[in-house]
């Protein structure tokens, strides 16, 4: 008699097999003292594994109670996450105010300086350059002309 192979039996065992290989392990089982015997070791094995598994343990599906507090947890993270957008879009603009005071209080204090050449006296052509009278006047932001000899 041709006996049915382990692979077979695992899958009748594990509801996986189509209802015609199921048929044929059932027939064959009931005849054959062999793969009876397989089947019930198989059977043992699989019991053994889900119970170290802990599958065979309990059936039924505890739902735990949902807890008020997470809905709170959410509005305080969103509140903290705002908070914080906030606080860095405040740093932001203080650091802009803080720049432009100090930019407009540089351009402020710069001072300005023109050179106007203009020649007011008569050149003497006789002399060499270094033994002309040359006079420098500065005027510096508010008007105020200085004079050098």
């Amino acid at each position: 008699m041709n006996c049915i192979k382990t692979d077979l039996i695992q899958k009748y065992i594990d509801r996986a097999a189509t209802v015609k290989e199921a048929d044929t392990v059932e027939k064959h089982i009931a005849v054959c003292r062999e793969c009876s015997a397989r089947l019930t070791e198989l059977r043992h094995r699989a019991d053994e594994v889900k119970k170290a598994l802990n599958i065979l343990v309990n059936n039924e599906v505890s739902i735990p109670g949902f807890i008020a507090s997470v809905g709170k947890t959410k509005t305080r993270e969103a509140k903290r996450i705002k908070r914080y957008v906030f606080s860095l879009f405040a740093a932001s603009v203080l650091i802009f105010l803080v720049m432009a005071i100090v930019i407009t209080l540089n351009t402020r204090t710069q001072q300005q300086m023109v050179v106007v050449h203009t020649v007011d006296r008569e050149i003497n052509a006789n002399h060499t350059v270094t033994e002309q009278l040359v006079e420098i006047n500065i005027i510096d932001a508010n008007g105020k002309v200085t004079t050098s000899p």
